[in-house]
């Protein structure tokens, strides 16, 4: 007997035990999902009863304080009874006595519908807890025969050769499967980057809209105030920049292939030329000099947005491919599964798969 067969009859009970483990936990995952959606609407229903009982309440105190406006008001009364209008005080005490006790009666349905939900909550989670349980025993279980079966079928297994194509199969579709999702972690890396000097552009740029209103204000003797107020613009403008430069060098070490933006320069100006020495002409040379920064920072922009749209575009066709190299993984690993499953039950049996009953085994795979 080779040693091969030899561990196989050695484990083929806790095999067995394995996959009677992984058929009693088999739709854990599934029961969890669908229990962690039922959880996620009871509580959203929690939430809104809360609120339309804190309504309800407050619409209870407001209905007492006018039935007891009429209940207990002598003066409105005996206003009423010297006018001839006894009737209609009696009406009113009457109506808002009704709408007093209704909403009681609604108060209280509102009351008991949260009180029951928080029941179903209650209980849905302590499902849940069991679902989670046995969710993670599947993948443990999982965990285990894949470590089971790696140990006696790892390596050539000449005795079964359909076992041998089949993991070899697995391993190269692994492989290639691996490869595939690292491009895909990488280039969503780049397009985070990529979006986030996009939000950093906008930013400049909306600072730039301020600095230049701040700057036709300033042209017509707006005086120290709204220079200081400009200059905060540019300031902020130009951090924004700055963080731009860093995204773009980070993006770049990424994919080197990718194009800079441009040029992105903010002219901040000087404190004395624009604070202490203020004239019509400083203001002048400064507005055109936010002009030619808002002129980049929207050239960048547009560039910026090409480019992640274009990658968006490789980010989606690679999606495409890991989808398609996970489900050919899935099968791949199933069909692997499947034959050694086969290998256990030929074995155990007493007769290992592909031998006519009787015959000698083959000698094991010398390494």
């Amino acid at each position: 007997m080779s040693d091969t067969h030899a561990r196989i009859l050695s484990a083929a009970s806790y095999n067995a035990q394995l996959l009677q483990g992984l058929t009693e936990t088999d739709s854990a995952a599934s029961q969890l999902a669908q229990q962690s959606a039922y959880i996620a609407d009871l509580d959203s229903q929690i939430t809104t009863t809360s609120e339309r009982l804190h309504e309800l309440k407050l619409k209870t105190t407001r209905e007492l304080s006018d039935h007891e406006k009429y209940r207990d008001s002598t003066f409105r009364r005996f206003a009423h009874k010297a006018s001839g209008r006894k009737d209609r005080f009696s009406e009113k005490a009457a109506k808002e006595e009704k709408e007093y006790f209704d909403a009681i009666q609604a108060q209280k349905s509102a009351d008991d519908e949260l009180s029951y939900l928080k029941q179903l909550k209650a209980e849905a989670d302590l499902q849940k807890s069991h679902f989670e349980a046995a969710a993670q025993r599947h993948q443990s279980l999982q965990a285990e025969l894949d470590a089971l079966y790696n140990s006696i079928f790892a390596g050539p297994t000449p005795e079964f050769p359909g076992e041998d194509q089949k993991e070899y199969n697995c391993t190269t579709i692994s492989q290639q499967a691996q490869r595939l999702n690292h491009h895909l972690s990488r280039e969503q890396h780049i397009l985070f980057l990529l979006g986030q000097a996009s939000s950093k552009l906008s930013e400049a740029r909306n600072a730039l809209d301020g600095a230049y209103g701040m700057s036709k204000y300033d042209m017509f003797g707006g005086g120290t105030m709204v220079s200081m107020q400009k200059r905060n613009y540019l300031e902020r403008a130009e951090s924004s920049i700055q963080q731009v430069r860093m995204l773009q060098s980070q993006y770049q070490q990424v994919a080197p292939e990718l194009p800079n933006l441009g040029t992105l320069s903010i002219e901040i100006g000087s404190i004395w030329g624009d604070v202490v020495f203020d004239n019509i002409f400083s203001d002048m040379e400064m507005h055109d000099k936010i002009k030619v920064s808002i002129g980049q920072v929207d050239r960048a922009g547009a560039k910026c947005g090409k480019i992640i749209r274009g990658r968006e575009q490789i980010l989606g066709r690679l999606e495409g491919d890991v989808k398609k190299a996970h489900e050919e993984l899935r099968r791949a690993r199933i069909e692997l599964q499947n034959v050694r499953e086969e290998a256990f039950r030929g074995i155990s049996g007493g007769t290992p798969v592909g031998m006519v009953p009787g015959a000698e085994a083959p000698p094991a795979y010398a390494v």
